[in-house]
């Protein structure tokens, strides 16, 4: 879904329109365990592009608007954007709100993992920013995201300010799905690497086509990357690809699912961020995903992972035609569907 709004007042839900402005239980989240990765495509589930800069700063002139409603996992959500201040200073903390929270029945709870996006204008990529972490939404909790997260100027002028114009985005994954009979439980499955993060060095790179490494295991499954050093045919030979591809696991053939953190990147003889600047594309950096594997999803990856440009250009990840891919795991879920538990006996 996608939002554009002109010189026009944003659109509030009525039940959060009358609310004071105020986070639940506002977390507060490390620098160091934010992720910040860069991609083109565009968020899945809703795009919200405000057509003047001044619009938006009269509208965080208050302390909190919240937008138009969006669907996504069969639930309904609102991205508002909080203005906080600290020791003189103006940030902007992007949260999402879950709505139309009276069917959900008593003592709910939604377990879900949320990526926010703020377009850059310089680049015309989209920085990506998570945590990994999963986020529980309850009667007591309806909001989640990030505290003071960007000073308001530092968006602003390297950002949006040529284009007169911004965008951001949200991507919702919900861990515990509504169901019909019962509810999914999601349980940490202990990463069992003799190496991690896993290295895969390769020899030859440019007269391959397409390249899977060696086989490893984490518990009960087994995995390969898989790179493709011209992308798969959508990139149209101007992307490198790079693919987690599940060979074999008895969670997924027992029927359940796996949810997986990592982080993929081509590893650099050289310093990091070569091209300078904090606002700048790194190619050395790592890529993080948040996958989904079932037994009809079995290979997900990044097929625009770098340009080949990049790729090329960039001193340190080629050398003398080989190059090495870095696969490290945050954590791996095993997300199981369980039978409804039966009432408990009245002793009374």
């Amino acid at each position: 879904m996608a939002t554009t709004i002109s010189n026009q007042t944003p659109k509030s839900n009525p039940a959060t329109a009358n609310e004071p402005a105020k986070v639940a239980a506002r977390e507060e989240t490390k620098d160091d365990e934010i992720a910040v990765t860069w991609r083109e495509e565009e968020p899945a589930h809703y795009i919200l592009q405000i057509q003047s800069l001044p619009f938006l700063l009269e509208i965080l002139s208050e302390p909190h608007v919240a937008f138009e409603a969006f669907e996504a996992c069969g639930y309904k959500w609102s991205l508002i954007l909080y203005r906080e201040s600290e020791n003189g200073d103006v940030y902007l903390s992007p949260y999402l709100r879950i709505m139309d929270i009276q069917h959900l029945g008593y003592n709910w709870k939604i377990d879900a993992l949320i990526n926010f996006f703020v377009y850059h204008q310089g680049m015309n990529r989209y920085i990506t920013i998570q945590d990994g972490k999963v986020k529980r939404f309850s009667a007591e909790k309806k909001e989640s995201g990030f505290s003071r997260l960007m000073l308001l100027t530092k968006f602003i002028d390297p950002l949006n300010l040529q284009e007169n114009t911004c965008k951001f985005g949200v991507e919702v994954f919900v861990v515990n799905p509504k169901k019909e009979k019962g509810e999914c439980c999601c349980s940490i499955l202990d990463l069992h690497l003799k190496e991690n993060p896993v290295t895969w060095p390769i020899g030859n790179f440019s007269n391959s086509s397409g390249l899977q490494s060696f086989k490893f295991s984490t518990g009960n499954s087994e995995w390969e990357l898989q790179l493709y050093p011209r992308g798969v045919p959508e990139v149209k030979r101007k992307y490198l690809s790079i693919y987690l591809n599940l060979k074999h696991s008895k969670e997924v053939e027992s029927g359940n699912k796996l949810h997986v953190q990592l982080k993929l990147r081509i590893k650099s003889n050289s310093p990091s961020n070569p091209r300078g600047g904090e606002s700048k594309y790194d190619p050395t950096k790592p890529r993080t995903g948040n996958a989904w594997f079932s037994s009809s999803q079995r290979c997900w990856g990044f097929p625009y992972f770098m340009k080949l440009a990049d790729l090329k250009q960039t001193p340190g990840l080629i050398d003398n035609d080989h190059l090495t891919v870095e696969a490290e795991f945050n954590s791996i879920y095993v997300i199981q569907d369980l039978a409804p538990e039966p009432h408990a006996a009245n002793l009374d």
